[in-house]
């Protein structure tokens, strides 16, 4: 039975969780239980490996010289050039990089995400409260993070064949996060509804040919 406090503690985490936007796109993520206490935001920093630190570097970078070729395309064609080549080099080796870090023994897959955290699919279930070190691989090179993530919710899902195992959708919030991360996620997430919107849009068109034909 939940205690008082514990309730209001779970509401407290469920409407922090709900502070986001969350968009339902499959993408990977590395799952690793976390033991110990939750750190401060100083000892969370610590943990952060260095490729992570790294990628975030670079990508500012990155960031600086899409700036710089925008300034500078209808000045000179040869240096606009040059810097996007740049670019797409940080780009690629930002992947590269980030991509080394995906260990397939501890990979799920997402049902949504957001800024203020993930809900994946697992096949066993998990303790509420559980704390894991999340690593989160967005698509479209729209960039990776690592932060602590805490199980909030665990909801079964009966499979479409009665043989099959159930599975369960289990709902993490992000409760260390860099600042920076978080507002890549955002990004991320609202890059990914423009997609999913262009592709609907794209796909009541050729549907409104076909009827017409």
């Amino acid at each position: 039975m939940q205690q008082p406090g514990n309730t209001t503690i779970a509401a407290d985490l469920a409407d922090e969780f709900a502070d986001y936007f969350q968009i339902e796109h499959q993408t990977t993520v590395n799952l690793v239980p976390f033991t110990g206490p939750l750190p401060d935001q100083d000892g969370f920093l610590r943990l952060i490996p260095d490729a992570f630190k790294m990628t975030s570097e670079l990508s500012q970078l990155n960031n600086s010289s899409i700036r710089t070729f925008n300034a500078v395309k209808d000045l000179s064609s040869d240096l606009a050039l040059y810097l996007q080549q740049q670019a797409r080099k940080l780009d690629a080796l930002t992947h590269y990089v980030l991509r080394s870090q995906d260990d397939p023994k501890q990979r799920f897959h997402t049902f949504s995400y957001g800024g203020s955290g993930i809900q994946v699919w697992m096949d066993e279930t998990v303790a509420q409260g559980q704390v894991y070190e999340v690593k989160l691989f967005l698509d479209n090179n729209d960039g990776a993070l690592y932060c602590l993530g805490q199980v909030l919710e665990v909801i079964e899902q009966q499979r479409s064949e009665p043989e099959q195992k159930p599975g369960y959708l289990v709902k993490i919030l992000f409760r260390r996060i860099r600042d920076e991360d978080r507002d890549m996620v955002v990004r991320a997430s609202l890059h990914e509804q423009s997609r999913q919107l262009k592709r609907k849009a794209e796909l009541r068109q050729q549907q409104a040919q076909q009827s017409q034909q």
